[in-house]
């Protein structure tokens, strides 16, 4: 009966909100969902793209417990992350506990509006963001409840396949190394040594922007990126070269650091 409900309120909301047809596979990952008409499949992230708008909806794995995330999802934490907290309330997907949350966020002086839903088990915790720009809302009034119905439509398929490399655009070769493929995320192929993620081991990602950035000065822009990527309270740059790789003009740089612990950390 209840199958036969949400079946019916689906058909009724697509019919409302403008929302495609089918579920659509998530690249890189075991679930599908059914996203807002003009929001297209993008292999720059895991999800889809509503580029006339600046909008995405995208699907993050995390290897940790659902509660201990939920439980670091408050107001005090989201303000040290740079967002604010609009509303948090425990909600029933596929009949099991989730949880809808929203946030306002700053980026590069644009008002972002986030909504995640957050579901999973102590094993994994399962992220599905729908992010917009707040100004969005004049061109697409409805945008709000199109993201959050699109949302609310994710299923788990165990069938489905999640090749990490089927979903990318680009490949490495990882020969003679000792990195092992763990998985794609937001866009990106993320190897570590151990085979795991967390991990205190090395780790490499490997992905593309999420969205076009210009580049007036690639190395100002690879310095910044690596002292974000570092995550420390100092960090010196040790060594930056220009490269070539695949005909492509690139900068490499290392650059090292220390945390709030004190503990030393290197980036290439």
């Amino acid at each position: 009966m209840k199958n036969f409900i949400f079946l019916l309120i689906l058909i009724f909301a697509q019919t409302l909100f403008g929302q495609t047809e089918k579920l659509t596979k998530v690249h890189g990952t075991k679930r599908s969902l059914i996203p807002p008409i003009g929001f297209a499949t993008t292999n720059t992230l895991s999800g889809f793209q509503n580029a006339a708008i600046g909008a995405s909806i995208m699907i993050n794995e995390l290897p940790a417990p659902y509660q201990t995330l939920i439980d670091g999802f408050t107001k005090e934490a989201l303000i040290g992350r740079g967002m604010k907290l609009s509303s948090k309330e425990t909600i029933e997907l596929n009949w099991k506990e989730a949880t809808l949350i929203e946030v306002k966020q700053p980026a590069k002086g644009i008002i972002y509006l986030k909504m995640m839903l957050v579901f999973g088990n102590e094993d994994y915790t399962v992220l599905v963001n729908g992010i917009y720009p707040e100004g969005s809302i004049l061109i697409e009034p409805t945008i709000e409840s199109k993201i959050k119905l699109s949302l609310l439509t994710t299923v788990y398929d165990d069938l489905q396949d999640e090749n990490p490399l089927d979903a990318a655009t680009f490949m490495i070769d990882i020969v003679g190394t000792d990195f092992k493929l763990i998985k794609y995320m937001s866009g990106s192929l993320i190897y570590s040594t151990d085979g795991e993620i967390p991990t205190e081991k090395p780790t490499l990602i490997v992905g593309n922007s999420l969205s076009k950035i210009p580049l007036q000065n690639q190395r100002e822009y690879a310095e910044e990126r690596i002292k974000n990527l570092l995550n420390v309270e100092e960090s010196n740059v040790i060594e930056v070269n220009e490269v070539t790789i695949d005909i492509m003009l690139g900068v490499e740089i290392i650059a090292n650091g220390e945390n709030k612990e004190n503990k030393a950390k290197l980036a290439y």
